[in-house]
């Protein structure tokens, strides 16, 4: 199983090999406890805080060092077996379920999205669109309420495909104007995500523990227990899609489809997916289901809206010189006003670059050289390059695949290791988001970038160096052996 080695080789001599085993599941419970003691701290102190100062959010920044602890603790030690083991996920799905339960009460305070969740509901149980009209549309002014009072972008339709939609009916219908009811479903679907994760991590057989790198994120924590963010839903849906893909039960393409499908009706670009868990012509049960339940979703929409399903969906996308863009959209959009050239080039380089990774990848599925895990993450990573919003919330979604992508960095028989250093700068890039809030301002964003991308980008390039050597040298040992084979 491979872990993370960061203790010297000197020092594993004078330990004994028990000693992770023995200690893990205390030190983590303690861990547990501490985690748990500072979200008290947050909730007693999250009302008197002053939003606009952001104390609470640096606050939030401390819960980074049991989570750090934790991971650590978890990648360097040897998982138990038997009962200890199911302590141990006991203790990390609790955790993952009281660590948001705890933060749940606590209003948004960074993001006003969730209370358009329950406008956009709203509006649909009373006959209109929220495709077509715009909150602050006359002819739905007799619907305004609280959830009109709490909500931004008034002038703009909803941007939320249909799957995110149903799920907000479902809330509104259960619990009407409930935004704590709303955040606790979110929470239930992060912890199926965390169970999903460990599920996948064990058929791998890895330590199915790891799954704490997404169950006690606090990014992926504060933005769904306070903020309410319906990415958590995705995630959930995401994961289920790629536990369905490897399974070999029968009806399981039928589910993949079904699930794919839910994923992009939440948000659009998990139908990019379609590359890494479709095997080609025979394969037509997961298309066709994944295709069907999409055109089936859209069409009460469809007629709701009198032909109008997309919102503000494609302003939104399309929106050039916002400074929390993708890497990319920002040298594509500097260069663009050094050289004068129209928005177009932008959308035409997107796609090119996005068309030859997918075609690359499903070529290397077909022909089983690149593993479902890798390449949902390469396809995430080019999702963030060229979005031209990259919001902290947006990114939690690669936690789950750095966690069953990450080993060793370092090993004396093939040295640094590639793969593992870009799952780290990934980590670091979900992780670092969050400083967004603290220097996302028109004189601190060039702080951002320094501190959040380039650190990233630098790390990823390095990973990409070393993976060029690993394989020169595979090669030039390859043609090595050759050579002799065919001198004796």
């Amino acid at each position: 199983m491979p872990m993370l080695e960061l203790s010297s080789p000197a020092r594993k001599n004078h330990v004994s090999p028990s000693f992770g085993e023995a200690w893990r599941l205390p030190l983590l419970f303690l861990l547990f406890v501490i985690a748990v003691g500072y979200n008290v701290f947050l909730g007693f102190n999250a009302y008197s805080t002053d939003p606009s100062a952001r104390a609470l959010l640096f606050a939030e920044l401390g819960s980074y060092l049991p989570y750090v602890l934790a991971c650590i603790l978890i990648l360097t030690t040897k998982a138990p077996v038997g009962r200890k083991r199911w302590f141990e996920l006991a203790i990390i799905l609790g955790g993952a379920l009281l660590l948001r339960a705890q933060l749940v009460m606590i209003p948004p305070d960074l993001s006003r999205d969730s209370w358009r969740y329950l406008w956009d509901a709203r509006v649909t149980l009373n006959g209109f669109s929220p495709y077509t009209y715009a909150p602050g549309d006359p002819l739905l002014h007799h619907l305004r309420d609280v959830l009109y009072e709490n909500s931004r972008f008034r002038n703009v339709p909803t941007i939320y495909p249909p799957g995110a939609q149903g799920f907000y009916l479902l809330s509104y219908l259960l619990a009407p104007e409930n935004l704590v009811f709303l955040k606790c479903l979110f929470i239930l679907c992060e912890v199926v995500s965390t169970a999903a994760l460990a599920l996948l991590l064990q058929r791998k057989g890895l330590d199915p523990a790891r799954c704490i790198i997404y169950g006690w994120c606090p990014v992926a924590i504060v933005e769904v227990a306070i903020q309410g963010h319906v990415d958590a839903l995705m995630v959930m849906f995401i994961m289920l899609t790629i536990v369905c893909a490897q399974s070999s039960r029968r009806g399981s393409r039928v589910l993949t489809g079904f699930w794919l499908a839910l994923a992009t009706l939440t948000k659009l670009y998990p139908i990019l997916l379609l590359v890494v868990v479709w095997r080609g012509r025979r394969d037509w049960p997961l298309l066709v289901t994944c295709l069907a339940t999409i055109v089936l979703s859209y069409i009460p929409y469809l007629i709701l809206g009198h032909g109008q399903i997309f919102g503000f969906f494609a302003t939104y996308t399309s929106e050039q010189g916002s400074m929390n863009a993708g890497p990319l959209v920002l040298v594509l959009h500097w260069l663009s006003q050094l050289g004068g050239w129209p928005l177009q080039v932008t959308y035409v380089v997107d796609l090119l670059l996005v068309s030859c990774v997918g075609l690359w990848i499903w070529f290397r599925r077909l022909q089983g050289r690149i593993s479902m895990e890798a390449s949902v993450l390469i396809l995430f990573g080019l999702i963030f390059l060229i979005s031209t919003h990259v919001f902290p919330w947006y990114t939690t979604v690669m936690l789950p695949w750095v966690a069953l992508l990450l080993g060793s960095p370092w090993s004396r028989e093939k040295g640094w290791n590639g793969v593992t250093l870009s799952c780290i700068g990934l980590w670091y890039f979900v992780c670092a988001s969050m400083l967004s809030y603290f220097l996302g301002s028109s004189l601190n964003w060039d702080w951002y970038y320094l501190a959040v991308y380039d650190v990233t980008l630098l790390m990823l390039v390095l990973a990409l160096l070393l993976d060029i050597m690993h394989w020169r040298k595979e090669r030039r040992a390859k043609r090595f052996l050759s050579s002799n084979f065919q001198l004796d």
